[in-house]
């Protein structure tokens, strides 16, 4: 069984034939060189990782039911779900959707997605806090949290060894994923003068304190929390 954006496909009419092959969660490779005089490689990693592509291929029980199928993708944000990772999603972007005739009325899909790297948790985990408190990463990656602050005034938020300084009025979204670093105002518009210093959060594997300063009333973290196999 696949789920795709919270649709389970109904087994009657979909089977999954072929999942792609997963691969862990691979470092980026910034530099490679061979050194003279010393046996081997020399790799240097930039602390990044690489997407992975994966093609699906789904045997769908007509025509009409490729439409449909085609239809449920995006072409950004896919969340995928298999029934043999229980309790676990992927994050995908679609590449292309090909397919053919399988037999006398099914058809072949092959779907082509460009797979975060990362294997994330699909249970509620969000941690709500007043001040100050303990979060643990269940993960075993440093995860890119969601986080929602609320208070007034000229505050500061720890988590761990990180610090972040802020602005607030009435409340403030932090969002620390990658390539969507943002923060946005009680009203939910991008706003990210809302920051005065400090990087975005990374969140290490593990029991990480979270201590505030300033009139800070209320904390919402969504960990996010993700594995790299």
């Amino acid at each position: 069984m696949i789920k795709i954006n919270d649709v389970i496909l109904p087994p009657k009419d979909y089977v999954l034939v072929d999942g792609g092959e997963i691969q862990v969660a691979k470092k980026r490779i910034s530099e490679e060189n061979k050194i003279y005089g010393i046996n081997g490689t020399y790799i240097l990693h930039d602390e990044a990782f690489e997407s992975q592509e994966r093609t699906l291929k789904i045997s769908a029980v007509n025509f009409a039911k490729v439409i449909e199928l085609s239809n449920l993708l995006k072409d950004f944000d896919n969340t995928i779900e298999f029934d043999y990772l229980k309790s676990s999603k992927y994050y995908a972007d679609l590449v292309d959707i090909t397919f053919n005739k399988q037999g006398n009325s099914r058809w072949l899909v092959s779907v082509k997605l460009m797979f975060d790297p990362f294997r994330y948790t699909n249970e509620n985990t969000d941690i709500r806090l007043t001040a100050k408190g303990t979060i643990n990463n269940i993960g075993n990656v440093f995860s890119e949290p969601i986080i929602e602050i609320e208070g007034s005034g000229e505050v500061s938020l720890a988590i761990g060894s990180q610090i972040m300084f802020l602005t607030l009025d009435s409340k403030a979204i932090i969002d620390c994923r990658h390539r969507r670093q943002n923060i946005y105002d009680k009203n939910n518009v991008l706003k990210n003068s809302i920051r005065k210093k400090g990087g975005f959060f990374e969140i290490p594997p593990g029991l990480q304190g979270v201590v505030t300063t300033g009139n800070v009333t209320s904390i919402k973290i969504k960990g996010n929390w993700r594995w790299r196999i």
